[in-house]
């Protein structure tokens, strides 16, 4: 069987020169992996490290730690050029390994620039606080920074991916043009995603949540823990993660439990029916005073009356601001309502029974007097 002419080519007709080409071909990837191995990965970092550490910027060793990954890719991919340069294969051969190769060094080029852009915005970021510091000044705004990140990468992508396919003879203007000739359809096609950027801007701008808050869209619920150009992650209670269009949360309304100044304690406490007026009255005033006096209640805003009379029970309702937003201060000073409502029952309905000595129910305080004439008086016990 004869061997094909693009082998002879690459390999001569002599034993000894492809022995030799073979041979160079293995020394050359050899000194490539070592190179990559420990002169990239070990020494440089040891003395660029060195170097860097005089300075008092961070941005160099963050640069420098970046570019271990890319670094290393681009000098395997130009030892493996050059391996196969010296085998002298066919010129339709080494066409497509140059442009797949030169695909490679871009590559590693565009990784580089596109793992620096974090490094970049965050050096950007203290370089603001610190003028902060100093002037007065307003600082670059984490959401603004995730924005400047994002965008910045969605660029480098975008030019990789242009930049790569001229290397393969593809002409950006002709792809362009037949773009434009199909720009409905991909218009069409593209409606959801333009949508969802244009959310982002919006969520960006008017800032109804971010990162780390807890919100609730919809039927969903949970912390923030990305926001993206497409959608926005959330953690829900369960822990799974949800993905929201942002177009979705957009049109929806989001309800920010992080943003609360204060929580809204609402309950009907229920008597039974056979509580005498005196017991009712105590039982009302007593706690409202309770309310009134709490470290974590708003005294303005305590509501204790009796509202409903049933059949077979009697409705207190009450109503106050808890100074907390955090919600387990909040269930922790409910619960410390509840007890204390517990005890003055306690008291005041076993006092009732056991002695008629009417010292120790409270009495009701005067109400203040309207400030127009045709105004109805309000009974004493509705006083808050």
């Amino acid at each position: 069987m004869d061997t094909p002419d693009f082998l002879k080519d690459a390999i001569g007709n002599d034993p000894a020169d492809l022995v030799t080409k073979l041979s160079l071909v293995f020394l050359i990837l050899l000194a490539t992996w070592l190179i990559s191995r420990f002169i990239v990965a070990r020494i440089v970092p040891r003395v660029l490290g060195a170097l860097t550490k005089r300075t008092r910027t961070q941005l160099d060793d963050d640069l420098l730690a970046i570019s271990q990954p890319p670094l290393r890719f681009l000098i395997a991919t130009l030892g493996i050029w050059l391996a196969v340069s010296f085998l002298e294969l066919p010129s339709r051969f080494m066409k497509i390994i140059d442009s797949l190769l030169a695909s490679f060094v871009l590559l590693a080029i565009f990784w580089a620039i596109y793992r620096a852009i974090d490094v970049l915005v965050a050096t950007v970021q203290a370089v603001t606080r610190r003028t902060v510091r100093r002037r007065g000044e307003t600082t670059l705004d984490d959401k603004i920074a995730l924005a400047f990140k994002q965008l910045g990468k969605a660029l480098v992508v975008i030019l990789a991916f242009t930049t790569i396919l001229q290397t393969w003879g593809y002409s950006i203007a002709g792809l362009m043009a037949g773009l434009g000739l199909g720009g409905l359809a991909v218009a069409l096609a593209a409606q959801d995603a333009l949508a969802n950027l244009i959310g982002y801007f919006v969520i960006l701008a008017d800032e109804p949540f971010v990162i780390g808050e807890y919100i609730v869209v919809g039927d969903i619920s949970g912390t923030v823990e990305n926001l993206g150009f497409r959608s926005t992650r959330i953690r829900v209670l369960d822990q799974s993660l949800v993905t929201v269009p942002n177009r979705t949360i957009v049109n929806s309304n989001v309800t920010n439990s992080s943003r609360l100044t204060k929580r809204r304690l609402n309950m009907t406490l229920q008597l039974p029916v056979t509580s005498t007026p005196r017991q009712v009255l105590a039982i009302v005033q007593t706690i409202r005073e309770m309310l009134k006096a709490h470290q974590l209640v708003q005294p303005d805003s305590v509501i204790v009356q009796f509202t409903d009379l049933g059949k077979d029970t009697l409705g207190i309702t009450l109503i106050c601001f808890m100074k907390t937003p955090a919600w387990n201060d909040f269930q922790a000073a409910r619960q410390d309502i509840n007890l204390r409502i517990m005890q003055i029952l306690a008291k005041l309905q076993g006092e009732e029974t056991t002695s008629a000595a009417p010292a120790v129910i409270p009495q009701p305080r005067p109400e203040p007097r309207l400030s127009t004439a045709t105004d109805s008086p309000v009974p004493d016990d509705a006083a808050n």
